[in-house]
């Protein structure tokens, strides 16, 4: 049961009301295995309600909220986005909204399952979240050809586990997918505003792979995962092409970046996280305004 205390603690039910009121009716509604949800901003997802995901986005109405919020706050109308690791599109929705109609979003998901559903979720959003949307069936790295992909052990309740991987060392089932560099499909005329990196471990080859675009500072934010100690292989090399990194750390009334070297138990709620960024100062001022504003889109 949904009570007035919980509705309080979670900012996703405070700051986007009507997604308890959501809650509250599914108590005499029996779950599908898999539902469709309309997302803070008005996108329509199929979510498979059997892993971390789907539940996330059909309980609470968003997935890692604080991933969608600094996309909110950091993309302007007008800008290119890209998605690496798309799953079925809730962040990929996030930049298309944001961008909008005279902005580019591309999402790339390697996974065919998982790019079949979000090609039809697409399906589902209206023309002004899809008209400069890109979708891409394959996988980045630091060369083109093909790469080994593998479910592994916790794909059932984590379908954003699936990673590359050696087909020696693979458990579960295993795709042959395409491999390209991201440097293929940002040319030297675009400069990328938000690009959000989930690959499972696989994000220093990604960035190995837009090594030209990095060089000629072709991409502002970077909004990425790290389970490493830091800093990090991935940190380094960032900070090599002249990016500052912040740690991205939920606090209830809004999110903030913390410089890499804070005590990731600083406050807030641990995650792994992170924001490279080649212009701090704008993040920062992005930043100071409270708020989760990505629920308070409805």
């Amino acid at each position: 049961m949904l009570n007035p205390i919980t509705f309080a603690r979670k900012p996703e039910y405070f700051f986007h009301p009507s997604q308890a009121l959501h809650r509250f009716r599914r108590l005499w509604h029996n779950t599908k295995a898999e539902e469709i949800v309309r997302l803070p901003w008005g996108a329509l997802v199929r979510v498979n309600t059997a892993e971390n995901v789907g539940i996330d986005i059909y309980q609470y109405g968003i997935f890692d909220k604080i991933v969608p919020e600094t996309i909110w706050r950091l993309l302007d109308a007008g800008e290119t986005g890209v998605d690496v690791g798309a799953n079925i599109g809730q962040n990929s929705s996030a930049m298309a909204f944001r961008s909008g109609p005279s902005g580019r979003v591309i999402a790339f998901e390697p996974h065919p399952e998982i790019f079949g559903e979000l090609r039809t979720n697409v399906g589902r959003w209206p023309a002004s979240l899809t008209t400069c949307l890109q979708l891409e069936n394959v996988a980045l790295g630091t060369t083109d050809g093909e790469a080994c992909l593998a479910d592994g052990p916790e794909f059932q309740h984590n379908r954003g586990s699936a990673a590359i991987c050696k087909p020696a060392s693979a458990t579960g089932r295993t795709f042959k997918v395409r491999l390209r560099k991201l440097d293929n499909y940002v040319p030297e005329s675009t400069t990328v505003g938000v690009c959000k990196i989930d690959v499972e471990g696989h994000e220093l080859d990604v960035l190995e792979g837009a090594k030209k675009t990095l060089e000629r500072k072709g991409i502002r934010d970077i909004i990425f995962e790290d389970f490493k100690a830091q800093p990090s292989p991935v940190t380094q090399l960032l900070r090599h092409h002249g990016f500052d990194i912040f740690r991205l750390v939920e606090r209830w009334l809004k999110p903030v970046i913390l410089p890499l070297e804070t005590s990731p138990e600083s406050g807030g709620f641990f995650s792994y996280n992170y924001l490279a960024t080649l212009n701090p100062q704008r993040a920062a001022n992005r930043f100071r305004t409270p708020g989760w504003r990505c629920l308070m889109h409805f």
